[in-house]
């Protein structure tokens, strides 16, 4: 009998009348962040500052709990750290009942935040490290112990490249907008649903698409009691059209770039690329051919030693076995 690789989640389902999202959730902490990178997909760099409440948090991940099952929330910014009373956001968070599992990301900088109110509510951290955002090994070592001693579990992702994401340029080419959003991994494999001011949303992209470009529209499921929200967020969450968002966004097929901190200022000056030169077009075709799982510029901390490796070979014309593993075709049943 031939082998068959496994079926994997690409869209929400329900089971028990409950919808299962693909993965996690992703709740917004705090838009402002301290370190500048270019092309976050969250706009940090030019967000104004801005903390969610733990009212909030309470009232929005409440009224989903009866409706929604994520295998996990994942607290993020910005930069979650900069949060005034962190703790009592997460324990609006566990009060809820949405998930078992707690995950923070943050970007390395500030973990001497880290009181023992919030390790003690976490089930794991995710550390996403950038080159000159001064986060060393050293320094990682030391929060690695205090995580072992806390049961909490410690991952370290290093991002050496980011890919293009955003622009000012409205897309007026409606096909081209509808393969970048059935290429687009974020919306339609990864399940990065986020909770953001009393909606929910797709994609973190959608959050911030429009409002980076000072254009008009909302791409968000309002959290509303209502007797039909199920079956709606399902309809939302799996619905077949774009989003007005992905007139300026690339996705996940942008060209790829080494990792950069800008200034605010160049920051913007950097969303004026017209979406047909930022795109990656072998990655677009890639995308919409082939399910991907792999996030290409992310790196976990094991297997650094073997990055310089990986790039040689892929210059070679070599895809390693993780990245071929990775890969469903789309139209294989």
């Amino acid at each position: 009998m031939a082998f068959r690789k496994p079926t994997i989640q690409t869209g929400s389902i329900l089971c028990e009348d409950r919808i299962v999202p693909p993965t996690g959730v992703e709740l917004v902490v705090a838009d402002h962040c301290n370190i500048t990178c270019r092309q976050c997909n969250h706009g940090s760099p030019v967000m104004a500052k801005w903390n969610v409440s733990a009212t909030d948090v309470a009232r929005d991940l409440g009224l989903l709990a009866r409706h929604y099952r994520p295998a996990f929330v994942k607290y993020i910014g910005g930069e979650p750290l900069l949060h005034p009373d962190l703790p009592s956001i997460l324990r609006a968070g566990h009060a809820a009942g949405i998930t078992d599992h707690h995950l923070l990301v943050t970007n390395g900088t500030l973990l001497d935040r880290m009181s023992e109110d919030i390790w003690s509510l976490l089930d794991e951290i995710e550390v996403s490290v950038y080159p000159d955002s001064g986060v060393t090994d050293d320094n990682l070592a030391r929060h690695r112990e205090t995580a072992e001693r806390h049961g909490v579990t410690f991952t370290i992702n290093h991002f050496p490249q980011f890919r293009r994401t955003f622009t000012r340029q409205r897309n007026e080419d409606d096909e081209l907008v509808n393969q970048i959003f059935r290429a687009c991994k974020t919306a339609n494999v990864w399940g990065c649903h986020t909770i953001y001011k009393g909606a929910l949303y797709r994609c973190p992209q959608s959050v911030y698409a429009l409002r980076l470009a000072d254009a008009p529209g909302f791409d968000g499921f309002v959290l509303e009691d209502r007797a039909d929200l199920t079956m709606r967020l399902l309809a939302f969450l799996n619905g077949p059209q774009p989003l007005a968002s992905c007139r300026y966004c690339v996705g996940t097929a942008g060209r790829k770039e080494p990792h950069a901190m800008l200034t605010r200022t160049g920051w913007r000056d950097d969303l004026d690329e017209p979406v047909e030169a930022m795109l990656d077009r072998a990655l677009l075709s890639e995308n919409l051919r082939d399910t991907i799982t792999l996030d290409d510029c992310k790196t976990p901390d094991h297997r650094r030693a073997r990055a310089m490796l990986k790039l040689w070979l892929a210059r070679l014309g070599y895809r390693p076995k993780r990245m071929r593993r990775a890969r469903f075709r789309k139209d294989a049943g």
